[in-house]
C-alpha cells in the first residue's frame, strides 16, 4: 500500500505556535506513510518527486493557505500529465479559508487521526471535486482557489504591514475600523477602496475597461472571515466564478450582509460570469493574491480553469 505523504511548513504561525503538534503527527503515521518538514521550494520540489515515485494516495498538506498554493503549484508541475493524489488540508495555518470553504474542521492531529484510520480500515473518505485556478502573469504561472486585486489585494496589503500577528481576529479588527471610518472618509478607507482600472476578456464577451472596486475569481464560495461571494463557483465543472464589483465604499459596506449570506450581489454592483477563462488587462502594475499570498503582475494576467482535484473532507 503506498500510503499517506504529509508536508508540513514548520514556519506557519500556528506550527510555529505548537511545535509538538508537528511532532504529534509523524506519530499517528502507518509504517508506509511519509512525513516531510519543507522550509522551502526547493525541498517541496523534492518531496513532490519522492511523493511522484513512491505512488502516494494521499497528499495531506500542514501549513496556511499560502502553503498549500505553493505545495500544489510544485506538485502539478512535477506531476504533469499524470493525476495527482487525493488532497486534504489539515488546517496548519492561521485563517485556513479554503478549508472553510471547502468544510473541512478540527485540528491537525484529529483531521490525520482520522485519515490515517479511514485509510488503513477501508472506510470510504467523504470528498468534494475542485478545479484549481491556473494564473498566468509575466514571471510564472501558479496555481490556487482564490484570486482578488483591487480591493481584496488592497486590504490584505495593510493586513500584513500592521505589524499584529495575522490572526482572523487581526483581519476583523481591520475591517471594523475602515467601516467605522466610511462615514468620515479616513485614510485607511482611501487606501483599501482605490479604484482599478482594467478590462477582462472573455471568450465569448468583454468587460470594458472600467473603475473596478476588484476584479475577483475563485472555485470556492468563501474569501475569508465567513463572506461568501462566489455563489456559482459550483455552477459547472472545468470553470470558476468571476466578480467585477463596482461600486463605492458605501455600497461595498451596504452589500457585507448579502456577501455574508451568500445571496448575489445586484449585476450593476457587481459584473457576474461563469468561464474557463478570462484575461485581465490594465494600463499600470497591479498587485494579487491568490489565496493570501500577494504577486505582481506588469499589465496583463490571464485566469484559466486548471487541474480538477479531489479532496478529503473527512
Amino acid at each position: 500500500m503506498p500510503g499517506i505523504g504529509i508536508i508540513t511548513n514548520p514556519h506557519s504561525r500556528r506550527n510555529r505556535r505548537y511545535p509538538e503538534q508537528m511532532r504529534r503527527l509523524a506519530y499517528v503515521l502507518g509504517s508506509e506513510d511519509t512525513y516531510e518538514l519543507t522550509n522551502k521550494v526547493e525541498d517541496i520540489v523534492a518531496v513532490a518527486e519522492q511523493f511522484k515515485s513512491s505512488g502516494i494516495e494521499i497528499l495531506a498538506l500542514n501549513g496556511g493557505d499560502g502553503t498549500n498554493h505553493v505545495s500544489l503549484t510544485t506538485f502539478i508541475e512535477v506531476y504533469g500529465d499524470e493525476p495527482l493524489p487525493k488532497i486534504t488540508f489539515l488546517r496548519g495555518g492561521t485563517m485556513n479559508t479554503i478549508s472553510n470553504g471547502i468544510g473541512i474542521e478540527g485540528t491537525p492531529s484529529r483531521l490525520l487521526a482520522n485519515l490515517v484510520d479511514k485509510y488503513y480500515t477501508g472506510v470510504p473518505f467523504e470528498t468534494t471535486q475542485r478545479d484549481m485556478l491556473k494564473i498566468t502573469d509575466q514571471d510564472a504561472t501558479r496555481h490556487g482557489f482564490i484570486f482578488g486585486n483591487g480591493v481584496v489585494s488592497n486590504f490584505l496589503e495593510i493586513y500584513y504591514d500592521t505589524g499584529n500577528p495575522p490572526t482572523p481576529m487581526t483581519a476583523a479588527a481591520l475591517l471594523g475600523r475602515a467601516i467605522v471610518g466610511m462615514p468620515f472618509g479616513a485614510q485607511i478607507v482611501k487606501e483599501i477602496v482605490r479604484p482599478f482600472v482594467a478590462r477582462a476578456v472573455f471568450e465569448d464577451e468583454v468587460w470594458p475597461e472600467r473603475e473596478y472596486t476588484s476584479l475577483l475569481a475563485a472555485t470556492i464560495d468563501q474569501i475569508g472571515l465567513g463572506f461568501r461571494p462566489f455563489v456559482r463557483c459550483e455552477e459547472r465543472p472545468h470553470a470558476f466564478h468571476v466578480l467585477g464589483l463596482k461600486m463605492s465604499p458605501f455600497a461595498l459596506a451596504a452589500q457585507l450582509p448579502r456577501i455574508r449570506m451568500g445571496m448575489p450581489m445586484p449585476t450593476d454592483k457587481a459584473a457576474s460570469k461563469v468561464t474557463d477563462r478570462v484575461e485581465i488587462y490594465s494600463r499600470e502594475p497591479f498587485a494579487y493574491t491568490i489565496d493570501g499570498d500577494m504577486h505582481r503582475a506588469d499589465e496583463m494576467v490571464v485566469l484559466e480553469a486548471g487541474p480538477r482535484v479531489e479532496i478529503i473532507i473527512k
